[in-house]
Parts: structure tokens; sequence; C-alpha cells
């Protein structure tokens, strides 16, 4: 998995790349006026800049995907309700049909734990040597959907970082070959034209602050969707070990009163 995510990583970045740059030499190059012209004068580094927006877009895109995905068929609350009355019955394989069909990250943790408990129900008398072993399943079950969530979420952050320092740099430059060429000018450089050299610069500070605002709001909206599956998959695993617990106290009873 990690293997295929980060060729799917490189793939974007190339690709993304080899567009910007065409765009840049090809689309920005030939026009004559315009915001096209402009933003060729900015220089080389806003080709980079289009470069990071097309792979923050991508991975966005992918990320949205995957964790529609993972919010699974049908409704969390109502698989959560049949799954504890099967529990409570006894029907721990019907349990996991529920699971299987619903195909969530909760769904999944939850197949973990009641897997491993049925897969201890004839070896394991101890019933709180299970209890415990299920919780284990869950947690170790949500661990890795957490990381599989957190996948491709690097270059998010890499580019909420660095994005603004490219369009600093691009500004930089721009800044130093506009006052260079008014020192070669003798100081008296037409003013329209040495405003106009660093209104080109600032294209690139503007180019980088939008990429690295637009990261930072996707990296945290992500964030919040992760906490939201791991709270869901640890209610989940609270409610599984419960009913699992209710329901062995309640079988114990119920053989008590028929023994008496």
């Amino acid at each position: 998995m990690a293997s295929k995510n980060k060729t799917f990583l490189w793939i974007t970045i190339f690709i993304a790349l080899a567009v910007a740059f065409a765009i840049f030499y090809f689309v920005f190059r030939t026009a004559e006026t315009g915001i096209l012209h402009e933003l060729y004068k900015g220089g080389p580094l806003v080709a980079v800049l289009m470069t990071c927006f097309l792979v923050l877009v991508t991975v966005v895109i992918e990320r949205t995907i995957a964790y529609n995905k993972a919010e699974g068929k049908g409704d969390l609350p109502n698989l959560m309700k049949a799954v504890k009355q099967d529990i409570e019955r006894g029907a721990i394989n019907e349990a996991l049909q529920k699971c299987e069909k619903h195909n969530s990250a909760v769904s999944t943790a939850i197949m973990s734990g009641l897997e491993r408990y049925r897969s201890l129900d004839e070896v394991e008398p101890r019933f709180n040597a299970k209890i415990q072993e299920v919780q284990k399943a869950i947690d170790e079950a949500a661990n890795f959907e957490s990381s599989q969530y957190e996948t491709n979420l690097t270059p998010i952050k890499t580019i909420a970082t660095i994005a603004t320092l490219i369009g600093l740099l691009g500004t930089t430059v721009g800044m130093i070959n506009a006052f260079s060429e008014l020192s070669k000018s003798g100081g008296s450089a037409d003013a329209s034209k040495l405003s106009g050299a660093i209104s080109e610069a600032l294209f690139n500070t503007a180019g980088g602050l939008g990429t690295a605002i637009i990261a930072t709001v996707a990296m945290n909206y992500f964030k919040a969707r992760i906490d939201d599956f791991t709270y869901f998959i640890d209610e989940a695993a609270f409610e599984i070990v419960q009913t699992l617990t209710i329901s062995r106290k309640n079988l114990i009873s119920e053989r008590e009163r028929q023994q008496s």
C-alpha cells in the first residue's frame, strides 16, 4: 500500500510539473498582453507554484474520495443498533456480515474485534481475557485505519509550508532584477516601468500565499475528518465491548435461573 501511494504521488508530481511548465511556456509566453503575459514575466518560479497547486488539487480530490469511501454504505447508528442486536442474541456471524456489507472504517474495526472474539470462543474460556483481546483487535484495526487516512497528507502539509517561501523567493528575485535595471540606468529608470516590474514580482507572493492558504485549509479539514473517524471507532469499540459484557451476564443469569 505504501509503495502504491508513493508511486501515485511521484506520478502526480511529474505530470503536474510537465503540465505547469507547458502552460507557462506555450500559453503564458505567447500572450502579448493581459494577466497571462504578466504571469509569464513573473519568471519560472510561477510554473513551480503552478506545479504545487496542481499537486495540491489532485491530492485533495484523491483524499476526499478516499474519506467518503471510508464512511461506508448506509447509516452508522443503524449499523451499530443492528450489530448490537445480533450480539445480544449470539448471532456473531450475522453481525460480521452486516459490518462487511457496510464497508466503512468503523465497521472494519468492529469486524476485527468480533472476528477475534469468535476465534477465541472455544479456545479461551476466560471471558475477561476474550474481551481484552477484542479491545486489542479493535485498537490495532483503528491504528491501521488511521495510518491509511494520513496517507498523502504529507504533500499537503509540505505545500502549505513551501508555497509561501517559493512565492517570496520569486518576488525577491524579481525585485533584484528590477533594482538591477534601475542601477544600470543610473537611477533614472522610468517610474512606471519600475512599478510594473515590482508588480510582476509580487505575482509570485500572491500565488504562493493563495496556494498555502488552500493547502492549510485542506489540511485542517482532513485532520478534522481523521479525528471524527477515530472518535467513531472508539465509541463503537466501547459499545461493542459493553454489549458483549451485558450479553454474557444475561446468559449466565438465564442459565442460573434455569438451573434453579
